[in-house]
């Protein structure tokens, strides 16, 4: 078995290719003008291939080649190895023709991931017939539904990296302080974030992230509460019409409402991990193939992410 996988390992394939148009032709020079190859070509990836099966494979003769006993076996191999091949095609249609139904990925409300908007792209291109389900919810809410199997796929945070699930890292967000346009702070640039713990702010009535919440509580920030927001398109809101300072993803706050107007200085800014999560236990064909396909388009470096 080890030779074997060596073997497979080494093996051009392109290789088999030929010696099978070498076979079929009768000869290196039929060959090599089928291939559109010159003959010194077929002959050095002939020598190759007998040089990595480890035997003779054709006996050359005044008529052309004759095929030894192991060129024999060796082309019933290639022969079937080609129409499995040639095959292949027409089964995989077959396989994505039968994907269907509908996938649900429950994700917080603002993530922006290119490798993300790829693979969602690329699967429903691949994947017609399935139905791409999105539902927004807190992080908590997202990782409870994981864990007691309500829930097959999710994106969020997991500060903890619970075991049972598998993590995929997609972005790092940053999370920036905003105020509204007219607010008294616009413009200014905050170096220390204890000058703002008197401030309005906004907040979350629910999904904040730990490391939100300890960034708040180390500065005294939220202690006066001017409104409650469900997501962070209504805190956007809720911050440009003045109500009060609040913290916003940055990609949102620039993209959404550009009219905000960030206030920490840039060391200040709290960066969060977001990652696309699933069970170990994944059985739905369709929810496997949209992790796969978002897998794809995910850097090296994230991939050695996951958990």
């Amino acid at each position: 078995m080890k030779s074997l996988d060596r073997f497979t390992r080494v093996l051009d394939w392109n290789l088999l290719k030929y010696f099978l148009q070498i076979a079929q032709s009768g000869g290196i020079g039929a060959a090599a003008e089928s291939l559109n190859l010159s003959q010194p070509s077929v002959s050095a990836a002939l020598r190759r291939l007998e040089t990595q099966v480890g035997a003779q494979l054709c006996i050359r003769t005044r008529k052309g080649i004759q095929l030894t006993a192991a060129g024999h076996a060796l082309l019933e191999d290639c022969q079937d190895i080609v129409e499995r091949l040639s095959a292949a095609p027409a089964e995989l249609r077959s396989i994505t023709d039968n994907i269907a139904g509908s996938v649900l990925l429950k994700t917080i409300s603002h993530v922006f991931s290119p490798a993300l908007d790829a693979g969602l792209i690329a699967f429903k291109s691949r994947y017609p017939a399935v139905e791409l389900v999105l539902e927004t919810a807190p992080w908590e809410h997202i990782v409870d539904s994981l864990l007691s199997g309500d829930s097959a796929v999710g994106i969020g945070f997991d500060e903890m990296r619970r075991p049972e699930l598998r993590h995929a890292h997609l972005t790092r967000e940053r999370l920036q302080l905003y105020c509204g346009p007219t607010h008294a702070l616009s413009g200014r640039t905050i170096h220390d974030p204890m000058t703002l713990a008197d401030e309005s702010f906004v907040r979350y009535s629910d999904g904040e992230p730990q490391a939100l919440r300890d960034f708040r509580a180390s500065y005294g920030l939220g202690q006066r509460t001017g409104g409650i927001a469900d997501n962070v398109y209504e805190a956007g809101w809720l911050i440009g019409l003045g109500i009060g300072i609040g913290v916003l993803p940055e990609p949102m706050a620039e993209r959404m409402a550009p009219q905000l107007k960030p206030l920490l200085a840039p060391h200040l800014v709290l960066e969060l991990d977001i990652h696309l999560m699933w069970r170990h236990d994944l059985q739905d064909r369709a929810t496997r193939l949209l992790i796969d396909t978002v897998l794809e388009h995910i850097g090296p470096e994230q991939c050695q992410l996951l958990g």
